[in-house]
């Protein structure tokens, strides 16, 4: 009930803003549709319409038109995109895009349009929201911004022709994972468009952005441009890339995607005088051309095309668009991999192979001098292995990675400025390894989790015997088992099998907290508060105003100890809490941090950014056994604005314990693990279930289900299998087709060395 007398309040004090009607020289949804169709049937050889995706509500198809030299080819070119609309009310953008695509097909022959079909692979979306565009063009609402989901789930559209006061809906712009932390809710308190620029109910809930996510997942799209028009006529005219918020925190390409916005806004002249002008995004409230940089390394503009008047009549919507054309033909130029038109045409392109087959593989290229730690990995195509990477020209050092391959570095790869720059990379494979054993833990089997940290960590859940598939190398490891001390430590694989037994001891507790009754083991400075909607297990601890908020600009926040720890002379003291981690990469830290006096301190840990996840810590205070020690847990904020602050750091079960954890500790069972069985799952089933195995060697096996009587019901013969992991889905009934009723049955596997037999529960 407050909660809808303040938005009747804020309501009441909106100015009562309505636009006009859409004039008539602007294209409808069906509109839009019967041309790209018509045109895909004129140029069927180098035109091709796509259905993407769907709208969030009614499931409106959402076009995409591919226009390229080999339209059903496989030879991999460089992919442009270029999105007409994102906002409904922004309807210029559309038109510049239909205009593009027509252009472009009635001049397929002439230059440099020619060059553009056959060099490059461009994808144009008209709009990107067609349930809104259909509100603006049936002149339902003129003004308004975003798709149509139901918030308030009363199964009507609530929209108002006045500015601001269309409940339903999500801005699209705002909805992308990338800083939708900092986007508006629905209701955003303050300004006169309370429900406009809303960014949906969690990152990528959208089913427009989650179609323009499985494109460009394919195409990792070069370069791009996203049209937009300024409502209030604050941003109009001007082209933003990715970024310098608030000035003070540049992306690693700054100054290469600067030049690109550069070399498009010199060529679309302005309504008055002047051409375009061009900024750096500065907001971190979220946008589209952000996102597509941070996932795939893409350069996208983001045009403010026009004038404040967004929807003009056809003779200046006719010259706004024909201005336009001219920036998208600059880009489309800079693509090439010569162009006079342009003055660099620098890239940088090649394939990524296996070096003993020379097959073509998926690998991650990284960029040393451009890379961030919180860039998506960025991958070759994993069918021909091309990729390609805008860059400036200059040298630069290549690093490819990929699992189970050595990694390649390329340094001083010098980057030409007149045309594309083709490198070959070839990876290295590792030989297969096998490393097998058995965790023990104490005296008896308990389950453990083996997390061997690759390039994609594996991750093993084990009871006793194990066997792991894997590559030769030298790889960080952690074991771990409720009650018991943790191994934390590295193992180097050799080629062919490894055999590795590890023994972790009951843990000594020397100090626990898991903030399940109150905070009195701790001193606090700043608002740290626990919380239960953000935990681990029950209840943790966070910083930032009980989880409802961001940390303050310029904080210095932390909570220490109240009362000294002490550690026994000996000992293996380790430190192990739990951490759910948002603060700004490289600029905001969390630290941890141990004292013996509780005045002057050590740092022990530090890490940053976007780790919103709970994760293990582990932090070895070996150095301070037989001392009393202090800990203290710290954030430390050196922002200039509010922005640039983030949700903050939530811990949970911080714990000090003492122990042991051995490995190879003896040469038990020193022949190889021939087989291994896995406990089914589910577990109870109904009707089917999984049945997992390894095999360390090839071998001929069998596995054998039989009920309590010992009376066997059905046999599984794969045949001879090579050394990997297996499985078998049992579906719960008889060698004769007959489902099995409810009760206990075991199940069996047999190999030429060992028998190994568990049980399993139908339940129906």
């Amino acid at each position: 009930m407050l909660k809808n007398a303040i938005l009747i309040v804020m309501l009441a004090l909106l100015p009562l803003v309505v636009w006009a009607d859409l004039p008539a020289c602007y294209n409808t949804y069906d509109e839009v549709c019967s041309q790209l169709y018509n045109l895909e049937e004129a140029y069927s050889d180098i035109a091709k319409v796509h259905v993407i995706g769907y709208s969030q509500e009614e499931q409106v198809p959402i076009l995409a038109m591919q226009i390229s030299g080999n339209i059903n080819g496989t030879w991999q070119k460089p992919a442009l995109l270029f999105v007409g609309q994102v906002h409904a009310e922004e309807v210029l953008g559309l038109q510049i895009t239909l205009s593009n695509i027509q252009h472009i097909l009635q001049r397929r022959y002439l230059a440099p349009y020619n060059s553009w079909i056959n060099q490059l692979d461009t994808w144009w979306i008209p709009t990107l929201n067609p349930e809104g565009h259909n509100v603006v063009t049936a002149n339902l609402d003129t003004s308004y911004r975003k798709n149509k989901r139901d918030n308030n789930n009363n199964g009507v559209f609530d929209y108002s022709p006045l500015v601001g006061y269309d409940i339903d809906g999500v801005d699209i712009n705002r909805n992308f994972d990338f800083n939708w932390v900092h986007g508006d809710t629905l209701y955003q308190p303050g300004g006169t468009e309370v429900y406009d620029y809303y960014g949906g109910p969690y990152p990528m809930s959208e089913s427009e952005v989650q179609a323009i996510k499985r494109l460009s997942d394919e195409k990792k799209f070069v370069f791009s441009i996203c049209w937009h028009s300024s409502r209030s006529g604050n941003f109009s005219e001007k082209v933003y890339y990715s970024f310098n918020w608030k000035d003070v925190r540049p992306s690693p390409d700054l100054a290469f995607a600067h030049s690109i916005a550069q070399g498009v806004a010199n060529q679309i002249n302005k309504e008055s005088s002047g051409t375009y002008e061009y900024y750096p995004n500065a907001s971190r409230r979220g946008a589209f051309h952000d996102w597509m940089y941070k996932e795939y390394g893409t350069i996208q503009l983001l045009i403010e095309c026009g004038t404040r008047n967004l929807q003009p009549e056809e003779p200046l919507m006719l010259d706004t668009i024909q201005r336009c054309n001219n920036g998208v033909w600059w880009m489309l130029n800079r693509a090439l991999n010569y162009s006079s038109a342009v003055p660099s045409n620098s890239l940088l392109t090649g394939h990524t192979t296996d070096g003993g087959s020379g097959e073509p593989i998926s690998a991650e290229i990284i960029i040393t001098e451009r890379h961030a730690p919180w860039f998506v990995p960025r991958l070759s195509d994993p069918d021909t292995g091309r990729f390609y990477k805008p860059l400036p020209a200059g040298n630069f050092t290549v690093k490819a990675r990929k699992k189970g391959y050595w990694d390649t570095i390329l340094p001083n790869t010098e980057v030409m400025n007149s045309s594309w720059t083709t490198i070959e990379v070839q990876l290295n494979p590792k030989a297969p390894a096998v490393m097998y054993g058995s965790v023990n833990c104490g005296s008896s089997q308990h389950p453990a989790r083996m997390i061997i940290k690759d390039v994609i960590p594996d991750t093993l859940y084990v009871a006793g015997d194990y066997i792991f598939h894997g590559y030769e190398g030298e790889y960080d490891i952690e074991i771990t088992a409720e009650g018991y001390y943790p191994y934390i430590g590295r193992v180097n694989l050799s080629p062919g099998s490894n055999m590795q037994h590890y023994y972790l001891s009951p843990e000594t507790v020397l100090f626990s907290e898991d903030f399940e009754t109150d905070t009195a083991q701790w001193e606090i400075e700043g608002p740290w508060v626990r919380i239960t909607e953000l935990s681990e297990s029950g209840h943790a601890i966070t910083d930032s105003w009980g989880g409802k908020g961001h940390y303050l600009q310029n904080c210095n926040v932390w909570i220490k100890t109240a009362s000294p720890i002490s550690i026994p002379a000996g000992s293996a003291p380790l430190l192990t809490f739990e951490s759910h981690l948002y603060t700004e990469w490289d600029f905001d830290p969390v630290r941890v941090e141990v004292s013996t006096d509780n005045e002057t301190w050590t740092q022990l840990w530090i890490n940053s950014g976007r780790q919103d996840w709970w994760q293990n810590v582990y932090i070895d205070l070996a150095d301070y056994a037989g001392q009393s020690v202090y800990l203290r847990f710290r954030l430390q904020d050196s922002s200039t604005a509010d922005e640039l602050t983030d949700p903050g750091w939530t811990l949970d079960n911080i714990r000090l314990i003492t122990g042991s954890a051995l490995a190879n500790a003896d040469e038990v069972n020193t022949l190889p693990l021939k087989a291994l069985l896995k406990q089914n799952y589910p577990n109870p089933f109904n009707p089917e279930t999984t049945i997992s195995y390894s095999l360390a060697k090839a071998q001929e096996i069998e596995i054998q289900v039989f009920n309590l009587k010992g009376q066997l019901l059905r046999s599984h013969r794969p045949g001879t299998q090579t050394a990997g992991e297996y499985k078998w889905v049992f579906d719960g009934k008889d060698r004769d087709g007959m489902s099995l009723a409810s009760g206990v049955y075991f199940y069996r596997l047999l190999s030429p060395e060992n028998v190994i037999q568990k049980k399993m529960l139908l339940m129906k």
